[in-house]
């Protein structure tokens, strides 16, 4: 069964082998490896090597599972590679005798696969650093992507529906609340796996915080932090009963077809006090902010600048994006097959957004007594506009205290 056609892969590929020609790499080929990168580019998870030229058809060379890759895959040269031995072999089919410059992971593959490569594929090989051009071929979405992601963030509404039933139990915690809506999640659809590239980068497929316990900083590259139900992952929601008239963030990512929608939203069992509002109303206004301002041509770290100014200017710029120096350095980031894809709203982050682009916007404020406050959603980014994926209220969402 097939995830999406041949039309769509390779339309992917011919964008990426342009890039590997313009990019100045001077690359023979890209060995593809990483899970999330191999499933962009041939449609299948099982284990293989995709081998990609500047000019020739990609060449999957499958260890394992042969049948189910044929299956998966619209690709037209899907073949066994018995044994490692034979790599090299189908390098030289494709790119002739070396020396050759090959693109790999680099910025996820374990020094020792490299070194194994490297061997294998002699001395006369440079192994280069390719994830930067896989990763800006990933960041333009299809439309046929952002209409998974749609879907996604539709699966997403429906979740949140079951909020108010959760919270209203007295002496839930919040990790009971993210362990329900985690079995709902599954119910509608979601493939129970989320895709994060990195070292020791590794999340729940959502966070429940709140109170004291919500405010707590942790190890993670994320704006919410949390105690954790136990201190070998501390992050996340907690086993401490959740507080009458204290917020409550449930930060979500559903994925049905391997596309992450990611949204935020704010919940109370009771009335969240007038103050806590008024933060939440704030950081709404910033996302009202980047939906009017942000449009292809935009450059991300600009964005980041005015939204750290305006979170200053209306008061909340003290706990912005986390507590005082643990903040994160970074509003937004795109969402796809993995979750902290490009472009990413940050410093450095100089190249002008294009159509296609995805945003997972996320203005925070951590507060020492309540947690976490703040809204997310994900966007599709429009020559003319932001178009929200995420169409969801963004009331607070309320139980019975």
């Amino acid at each position: 069964m097939q995830s999406f056609d041949s039309a769509e892969i390779q339309a992917r590929h011919r964008r990426l082998q342009e890039l590997m020609k313009i990019s100045g790499a001077n690359l023979d080929a890209i060995i593809v490896l990483n899970t999330a990168d191999l499933y962009y580019l041939s449609a299948t998870v099982q284990t293989a090597h995709l081998l990609i030229t500047p000019g020739e058809e990609p060449r999957l060379l499958v260890r394992k599972v042969l049948e189910r890759a044929r299956d998966d895959s619209p690709l037209e040269h899907i073949e066994p590679l018995a044994s490692m031995k034979e790599l090299p072999k189908q390098v030289k089919d494709l790119c002739g005798p070396p020396p050759w410059r090959i693109g790999m992971e680099l910025d996820v593959l374990p020094a020792s696969t490299f070194a194994f490569y490297s061997k294998l594929l002699g001395e006369e090989t440079g192994i280069v650093d390719a994830s930067r051009l896989l990763m800006a071929n990933r960041a333009t979405k299809s439309e046929y992507e952002i209409s998974e992601l749609r879907r996604a963030a539709e699966a997403q509404r429906i979740l949140f529906e079951d909020i108010p039933g959760l919270i209203s139990q007295a002496g839930i915690s919040t990790c009971e609340v993210q362990n329900q809506l985690d079995c709902r999640a599954r119910t509608l659809g979601h493939c129970g796996v989320l895709r994060l590239r990195g070292m020791n980068i590794g999340t729940g497929i959502g966070t429940v915080t709140s109170g004291p316990d919500g405010a707590l900083p942790n190890h993670s590259h994320f704006p919410i932090g949390g105690r954790g139900p136990h201190v070998c992952v501390s992050q996340g929601g907690s086993m401490s009963p959740i507080e009458a008239d204290t917020p409550i963030i449930v930060d979500y990512l559903m994925s049905l077809s391997g596309y992450h929608s990611d949204c935020t939203r704010m919940a109370v069992r009771g009335t969240m006090p007038d103050a806590a509002v008024e933060i939440y109303e704030k950081t709404r206004e910033l996302l009202r902010f980047c939906e009017e301002t942000i449009r292809a041509g935009s450059i991300p770290s600009k964005i980041y600048e005015e939204m750290v100014a305006l979170a200053n200017e209306k008061g909340i710029g003290d706990n912005f994006m986390g507590p005082g120096d643990l903040a994160v350095k970074f509003t937004g980031h795109s969402v796809g097959l993995e979750v902290n894809e490009l472009p990413v709203l940050a410093p450095r982050f100089d190249e002008p957004l294009a159509e296609g682009n995805t945003l997972a916007i996320e203005p925070k404020y951590t507060h020492p007594d309540w947690g976490v406050i703040g809204v997310e959603n994900t966007y599709a980014v429009r020559n003319d506009r932001l178009e929200n994926l995420t169409e969801i209220s963004e009331d607070i969402i309320s139980a019975a205290g």
